[in-house]
């Protein structure tokens, strides 16, 4: 049985180090069977469902990478900040996303939950041409002046 310390530990040496061949097999490491995993975009549950949604990743953007910066946790809750660094074609510039996702634990230490935080109107919205001309009005409407 791990503590949340030490899932917190594996979980940054697993998404660190995450390669496209091997994902199932490296989540069932510290993933329960059933997890839930949910992120601005994507709510799925399973081990099967998060390996594909992290295989789409690998097969749509070029040197998809995470880095966690800080991790925090207190009985079977943790924390970890992260940066996501990644090229949206192989000879684009390294685009970046911060984050922060939290994660739930059962009484065997694997990961029951986690949820992904971070700004998809920052990040993602901004920058399509309609939509990030409208999510750019609203966030200027809702500006303190």
């Amino acid at each position: 049985m791990n503590t949340i310390d030490q899932t917190l530990a594996i979980y940054k040496d697993l998404f660190e180090n995450l390669k496209p061949d091997h994902l199932r097999d490296e989540f069932a490491k510290v993933y329960e069977r059933n997890i839930y995993f949910k992120d601005p975009f994507n709510e799925v549950r399973g081990i099967g469902d998060v390996s594909k949604l992290f295989k789409h990743m690998f097969d749509t953007l070029h040197e998809p990478q995470f880095r966690i910066h800080a991790m925090a946790g207190q009985d079977k809750t943790g924390f970890l900040e992260w940066r996501f660094y990644f090229k949206r074609k192989a000879d684009s510039p390294t685009l970046q996303i911060n984050g922060m996702s939290k994660i739930l634990i059962n009484d065997a230490g694997k990961v029951i939950v986690h949820i992904d935080y971070w700004d998809s109107g920052e990040y993602v919205l901004r920058k399509v041409p309609l939509i990030g001309a409208i999510n750019n009005w609203i966030a200027h409407q809702l500006k303190a002046k």
